[in-house]
């Protein structure tokens, strides 16, 4: 298993490669977002982004909030981290460019706001939610630690109420959206 400096290059590079990627898609849509500003919303960023600061130094400054192992199911276990984060980024971008300039880091509509059913949306109503649990599970299975376990169980509560307030925010200004939810789960497809 690999530990230290090893555990904090995987953080890193996960949460780089998502940021990079995040920042990209926004520039890319926000010219087409019919309210003139952009889905980012800076306290959320902040906030996100301390949450992977902890992730990526833990291993080397506090690794004793860490379990690791010498055997070699312990790497086993961390090559399925990155398969998993590497099938979240594909989900997520998949997701991305279904939802175009409707993505946005906060529960709102714009008033242009549509239904969208196709790719990704086809088989989960929030499969950016998803991918988000894929990447705190493959950080997990990387760095099994407190640190990620609680970034894992924060994930879940803040993205499972954020689901429910866009689900109701969503079937009430957006036409076929309450049909939409009879037909599609909310996270994994059946």
């Amino acid at each position: 298993m690999f530990t230290g400096i090893y555990q904090s290059i995987a953080m890193l590079l996960t949460v780089l490669a998502y940021y990079v990627m995040d920042f990209i898609l926004i520039r890319k849509y926000s010219d087409q977002r019919s309210t003139g500003e952009s889905g980012r919303s800076w306290g959320y960023t902040a906030f996100a982004l301390a949450m992977g600061l902890v992730l990526i130094v833990q291993p080397m400054l506090l690794p004793v909030l860490g379990y690791s192992t010498t055997s070699h199911w312990g790497l086993l276990v961390q090559l399925v981290g990155v398969v998993v984060i590497l099938l979240a980024y594909s989900f997520h971008l998949w997701a991305r460019l279904h939802l175009c300039q409707f993505y946005a880091e906060r529960v709102e509509t714009v008033p242009d706001h549509k239904l969208i059913d196709t790719g990704p949306y086809a088989w989960v109503r929030h499969p950016v939610i998803t991918s988000f649990f894929g990447f705190t599970l493959g950080m997990f299975l990387i760095n099994p630690a407190v640190t990620t376990l609680i970034v894992i169980i924060y994930v879940v509560w803040d993205f499972g109420h954020a689901a429910i307030a866009e689900e109701k925010l969503l079937s009430e200004n957006v036409p076929g959206y309450k049909e939409y939810m009879l037909r599609v789960p909310r996270f994994f497809p059946r």
